[in-house]
């Protein structure tokens, strides 16, 4: 399963929505920037503050195609906390696995190096790693 495919599962509809007109990148940038908040898309061509805000999280190009749908509505952008804590942990596992496997750093270095990048501590690195681990395939006796 995908990235996308696996934060999708948990996305509300107007979020998907987003993500069809902007992409995902720019959709996780945007729930990051104002997400859990009722979002007012203006209707005038005046360089509004939060016009500023959708400029500074996902650019010009993607806010003139995200207003060319809903400008003048007013919707909520949920949080999607839940979305991106499984979008990161998938992300943490994929670096941690690729620098344990193919780049030959040890378990430690890879928690020590990763942790800051994804803001979370140890603890929840390696339960992150515990639970992606995938389950032990018992052998059948043999007598």
């Amino acid at each position: 399963m995908t990235e996308l495919e696996l934060a999708k599962q948990h996305l509300p509809a107007i979020v998907c929505d987003i993500a069809e007109i902007i992409g995902f990148p720019a959709t996780e940038a945007l729930v990051k920037a104002i997400g859990g908040t009722s979002f007012a898309f203006g209707v005038g061509i005046r360089e509004t503050e939060r016009l500023r805000i959708l400029y500074r999280a996902i650019g010009e190009q993607k806010t003139h195609q995200l207003l060319s749908v809903f400008r003048g509505s007013r919707d909520y952008i949920p949080r999607c906390e839940k979305a991106l804590r499984l979008l990161r942990n998938a992300r943490f596992k994929n670096d941690y696995l690729r620098m344990t496997e193919l780049d030959g750093a040890s378990g430690v270095m890879a928690i020590q190096t990763l942790c800051p990048k994804y803001n979370i501590s140890d603890r929840t690195a390696y339960d992150i790693i515990r639970s992606h681990t995938d389950p032990v395939t018992h052998q059948r006796d043999l007598f």
